[in-house]
């Protein structure tokens, strides 16, 4: 037996396992307690790479899966909006049928049109107001204020990506627009023969009191327009002059609740009906719109009433409207505009449902077992396996206390060497 005490062999060889084991348990330890078999570069480099891929593939779908949800939830809103369309077409369709069977009835023809005009305004309402996160979707037929060309990012990659378009399909008879506004849907009436003002063409006062008819069209910079006929009557007794006028028609736009129009003129109080020493060109006022009044020829300078002086006929304007007539033999034109607007909207209704179903919600459940499978896949790289790691863990709590054991004894091995030196 050979025993020294400068160099304790069996020590140090019991210390470097003591080592080893502690740094087997304390990654067990690690593992266990993270629930990670990779924790670390260290742990298993290649491993490491593929599990990030895996990862911001997995986070990609997750977004992707979101805007997709959204692109569903925008094509329900302008689906929904669109029913409601359908709902006042269906209504229009209806009381044009009563008023087909008045037979001269003024009463019934009078207030079936009124509910008409009342319908129709509420279709334009609708195509102004429908949004989804700011964004109009039923406005025009470009994609700037509508549905149309509206991009979504589907996918988690770039160039993944779905567009919704339908301007210009034929449906049946007619060829689909996003535009749902009551004109683009084929309901025109005319408002008469108007002159406008124009740069060079001052408005101008008539001597004699009157009453005069205007026709103010304002053009908001977001593509949507309002039309507004105002009826102004001079009842003063005497001659209505420049500021009279303009402070009337002011009045008027205020009660009709377009504050925000003359908020958008150039002194943010007066709409400033093309006066030569204020405003010729109503267009002039204000970047963010465009406001052109109209005024009837037949006062242009001569007559009663007010007009705007050398401005010539601007021709026949023309307005959303539906005019229900007496002659029963009109209504086929009457309904057939209708019909064929109930068949825009159910075309277009038609084409966000496939959009829809086929397109993002086919690609919703696809999204959803792809990432399911990656994060499988980036599971079993990088997830512990409890069981597994809880062997581990034991064999090395097992070794850990032999070690110790160990290390006690072969600190003892060199008292032996004192039992020699007392002999």
């Amino acid at each position: 037996m050979s025993l020294r005490i400068n160099q304790n062999i069996s020590a140090l060889t019991a210390h470097r396992w003591l080592e080893s084991n502690d740094v087997a348990m304390a990654k067990s330890i690690e593992r266990l307690s993270s629930g990670f078999r990779i924790n670390s570069a260290a742990d298993d480099a290649a491993g490491l790479v593929i599990s990030e891929t895996l990862r911001t593939q997995i986070s990609g779908l997750g977004v992707a899966q979101r805007n997709t949800q959204d692109a569903i939830n925008m094509i329900k809103t302008a689906e929904k909006a669109l029913d409601e369309v359908e709902n006042q077409l269906r209504n229009i369709r209806d009381l044009s049928l009563g008023a087909a069977n008045a037979n001269g009835n003024t009463s019934l023809m009078a207030a079936n049109q009124a509910q008409v005009d009342k319908a129709l305004q509420a279709i334009d309402r609708i195509a102004d107001q429908t949004e989804f996160a700011g964004l109009k979707l039923l406005s025009d037929a470009t994609g700037t204020n509508s549905i149309e060309s509206k991009v979504f990012q589907i996918g988690a990659q770039s160039g993944q990506t779905a567009a919704f378009t339908a301007t210009g399909t034929v449906f049946g008879s007619v060829t689909l627009t996003t535009d749902m506004h009551a004109s683009a849907l084929g309901f025109i009436g005319t408002v008469g023969s108007y002159a406008s003002a124009t740069s060079g063409n001052a408005y101008a006062a008539i001597a004699d009191a009157g009453t005069e008819d205007f026709h103010v069209v304002w053009e908001r910079a977001d593509g949507t327009t309002d039309i507004i006929d105002l009826t102004i009557t001079n009842s003063s007794g005497g001659a209505w002059d420049i500021d009279g006028a303009t402070d009337a028609i002011n009045a008027e736009l205020v009660a009709a609740g377009y504050d925000d129009l003359l908020e958008a003129s150039n002194d943010g109080t007066n709409i400033s009906i093309g006066v030569v020493d204020r405003m010729e060109n109503l267009g002039e006022q204000s970047t963010a719109s465009v406001v052109t009044v109209y005024s009837n020829p037949s006062a242009a300078g001569t007559g009663s009433g007010f007009g705007f002086a050398g401005a010539s006929d601007a021709g026949t304007t023309t307005t959303s409207g539906l005019t229900l007539v007496a002659d029963p033999a009109d209504y086929t034109t009457i309904l057939d505009t209708i019909d064929n607007a109930m068949a825009m909207v159910e075309g277009l209704r038609v084409s966000l449902g496939a959009f829809q179903k086929n397109t993002l919600e086919s690609n919703l459940a696809s999204l959803g077992v792809t990432r399911e499978n990656l994060s499988a896949s980036e599971s079993g790289i990088r997830d512990t396996d409890m069981a597994s790691e809880m062997v581990n863990f034991t064999r090395a709590q097992i070794l850990m206390q032999a070690g110790q054991s160990m290390m006690s004894q072969a600190n003892q091995s060199p008292q032996s060497i004192l039992q020699m030196l007392r002999a």
